[in-house]
């Protein structure tokens, strides 16, 4: 059964009850990556919001900051982008995990039965032989590129041999074996080159991360102040209407007198008719741009619950702000997450350019082993004479091999060159982008600042032209269809006045995208998504 419209709300208060005190403005940890711009990723916790929004009947009344912590808790962007980093934490786990130590064991049985040409070894004229054999020990690949194992080997062997002194024998042994690259795959540098790369890509998926934070924070800053403008909006349409239809009664009373002509009538039903559309339009944008806030801070589980009515308690106001473009500007250039991505990609290459580079050597591979061995006619007298290194063995090899033109490895390389060249060029177009990006956002704030004068300016001399022209329709002086112009003339310059404020805080939340000041305006300190702390939940 779906839920009733009153229960869903209901839990929907408790919900952001129980998520405001507990949000996740930092973490409990401080991981220690490479990267600088990574460790700013992790702060101690300071002080969590105060209360949370306020459910009243259908009616959820919310300013914008907490708008922006319900959307760190809920948006699905970022607790899909959460997920990313914990994946390639999990890679540089299994990149690690090649130099992990191995336990190695077999057991192994057989028997055989076979005819013998000579007397003299059997009486029966078979041979029979049974033997079985079991074997445990330790491998380890290390960092300089060596595989070495330790095995401890025991068999029994049972055969009707007459030229056997022990039936059945038992044989141990113990060995150790070495084989070490010399030339290629040799050394730290090229074995760690894929836990480094791995490392890299876990840096790239933290910046991500704190590049979809920041994405998100600046979509709810835009959709919060188009819901504001179209509430507003909304308001003056409807105040256009009323005064068309009050103007419409007016003149219907003056018609029936007979001090105003019934082509007046016609004039003023026109005109409502007119704002009665504009007023419907205005309503389905309000209800677009509620259901765009409410999807990114995705308050409406189910089909129900999305006729919750969002209102921002938040209004547009004018708080004027320094722009410094140069220092903002270098600010970026040093700090923006999708910069020290590009940096981190153009490291990436380097380890590959010079893991390929030192793989083009042939292989020369030194192999080297020692054992001790012991044959008694019991397990622990063979045990005995084995440790007492009665009987050993030592062997040592250099083998060496070269692919013939080495088309293989001349083709990795290349390859590394060209993508090194390539992230280098993106890094650089990026670079070209944040500055024109932060040029055009500086502008666009200077516009908008001179458009709020403007259209306030506007919109107090079209209220003194409308109260002029009331005047004047009162003794005669004027028409019905003046006065109906510049009432639709006052409604659009007080729409005007709005979006112009309106647009000045997306201006200006875009510009704090661009310059990386997004998390510093609002206070906001992330938390570590590897550790699936509160607020950056999985």
């Amino acid at each position: 059964m779906k839920k009733s419209g009153s229960v869903i709300l209901n839990q929907l208060a408790v919900l952001l009850a129980a998520t405001f005190p507990v949000i996740a403005w930092g973490a409990s940890s401080t991981p220690n990556p490479k990267s600088p711009l990574i460790q700013e990723l992790f702060f101690e916790r300071p002080q969590a919001p105060a209360s949370a929004p306020k459910v009243s009947g259908t009616n959820l009344k919310i300013s914008l900051r907490e708008a922006v912590t319900l959307a760190l808790a809920r948006n699905f962007d970022i607790l899909i982008e959460a997920h990313n980093p914990r994946i390639r934490d999990k890679e540089v786990t299994i990149q690690k995990s090649n130099f992990d130590p191995a336990f190695v064991s077999s057991a192994n049985s057989q028997k055989s039965n076979l005819d013998s040409a000579s007397r003299l070894t059997t009486s029966t004229g078979q041979v029979i032989t049974s033997k079985q054999k079991v074997s445990a020990g330790l491998e380890k690949k290390f960092i300089t590129g060596a595989d070495v194992s330790l095995t401890f080997e025991t068999a029994r062997e049972y055969s009707n041999s007459t030229s056997r002194t022990e039936n059945p024998n038992y044989e141990s042994s113990l060995t150790f074996t070495l084989k070490q690259p010399l030339l290629k795959n040799f050394g730290v540098d090229v074995n760690k080159a894929n836990i480094s790369i791995a490392s890299f890509t876990l840096d790239q998926s933290l910046l991500t991360y704190r590049g979809r934070v920041t994405a998100v924070i600046d979509s709810v800053e835009q959709a919060y102040w188009d819901l504001v403008f179209s509430n507003a909006n909304l308001k003056f349409r409807s105040t256009s209407l009323k005064l068309a239809k009050d103007l419409l009664r007016r003149n219907r009373i003056q018609v029936e007198v007979g001090t105003l002509a019934p082509i007046e009538i016609l004039e003023a039903e026109a005109t409502v008719a007119q704002r009665e559309e504009e007023v419907i339009v205005a309503e389905r944008q309000l209800q677009d741009r509620e259901d765009a806030l409410k999807k990114i801070l995705n308050v409406s589980d189910n089909i129900t619950s999305w006729a919750l009515r969002v209102t921002p308690t938040d209004q547009a106001d004018y708080k004027p702000i320094k722009i410094n473009e140069m220092a903002s500007t270098m600010k970026a250039l040093e700090r923006r997450a999708d910069l020290e991505s590009a940096r981190l990609e153009i490291e990436k290459n380097k380890v590959r350019l010079k893991r390929d580079r030192q793989n083009l050597m042939p292989e020369l591979d030194l192999s080297a082993s020692a054992g001790n061995q012991g044959v008694r006619n019991t397990f622990s007298n063979s045990t005995g004479r084995q440790f007492k290194n009665k009987g050993y063995t030592l062997s040592g090899e250099l083998g060496f091999r070269i692919p013939i033109g080495n088309r293989e490895a001349r083709a990795d390389l290349d390859k590394s060159r060209l993508e090194l060249q390539r992230a280098n060029a993106t890094y650089q177009q990026l670079e070209q982008t944040i500055i024109e990006e932060i040029r055009r956002g500086m502008r666009l704030v200077r516009s908008n600042r001179k458009r709020i004068t403007a259209t306030r300016l506007a919109s107090r001399l079209a209220e003194e032209r409308l109260d002029s022209q009331e005047k004047k329709f009162r003794v005669g002086l004027s028409t019905s269809r003046n006065v109906l112009e510049d009432q639709e003339s006052v409604a659009n310059a007080l729409s005007n006045k709005v979006q112009a404020l309106v647009d000045y805080k997306k201006s200006v939340a875009q510009l704090s995208r661009s310059t990386n000041t997004t998390l510093q305006r609002f206070k906001i300190k992330l938390g570590d998504p590897r550790k699936g702390t509160p607020g950056n939940k999985p």
